[in-house]
């Protein structure tokens, strides 16, 4: 009769030896869906940020073609300011009657821009740009017009507010509009004035 010795080891040799098992299986495949969210997450705001800075990206709706138009309003615009910055600061001014003054010469600076980008007008592309040119300036005017009531109204109210009109059928005030052309066009002296 033979007789063998054992070590001590369990009987069943096909049993898992530590850190191998369903366990170790379970952490692997969660390892690797983690993995994969990642880098589909990585994917995704790579080609977001494709979209928005390369070569992808569409330009502005309001972008004009040419920017003849664009280059020489810059300049008289950023020109009114300029003038505009040696008035007094209007919010600093001691009483309600002072404020007007200081807007209303702000006002005539604005209003001779104005016509100065009116003749400017046909720099702009023509067709539909040229129109979009036009509509910009018509919506300056109204805003223009909005400073030139809160003007009157400060002679007579120390509390009155500059009342901005909304742009008809859009739902939103008209120096949205305004600031959305002139950002577009990369004039950034043209957007509306925050003096008021």
């Amino acid at each position: 009769m033979v007789t063998v010795e054992t070590s001590g080891a369990p009987a069943d040799s096909a049993a898992p030896a530590d850190g191998d098992g369903p366990a170790l299986r379970g952490s692997r495949l969660g390892h690797i869906v983690v993995v994969v969210a990642v880098a589909a997450l990585v994917s995704m705001w790579g080609y977001v940020l494709y979209l928005a800075f390369g070569p992808g990206r569409q330009p502005p709706i309001d972008r004009l073609d040419d920017p003849a138009f664009a280059v020489a309003a810059e300049e008289r615009c950023a020109a009114a300011l300029e003038e505009i910055d040696r008035l007094p600061v209007a919010s600093a001014m001691d009483t309600a009657a002072q404020r007007a003054d200081v807007l209303e010469r702000a006002n005539t600076v604005y209003a001779t821009m104005l016509d100065d980008l009116e003749e400017l007008e046909t720099l702009a592309p023509a067709g539909d740009q040229r129109r979009r040119a036009s509509e910009w300036l018509a919506d300056w005017r109204t805003y223009l017009g909005d400073r030139e009531r809160y003007v009157d109204a400060l002679r007579d109210d120390a509390a009155a507010r500059l009342l901005v009109s909304e742009k008809p059928g859009e739902g939103r005030q008209i120096t949205g509009w305004i600031d959305e052309f002139a950002n577009a066009n990369r004039m950034p002296s043209c957007v509306s004035p925050t003096d008021a």
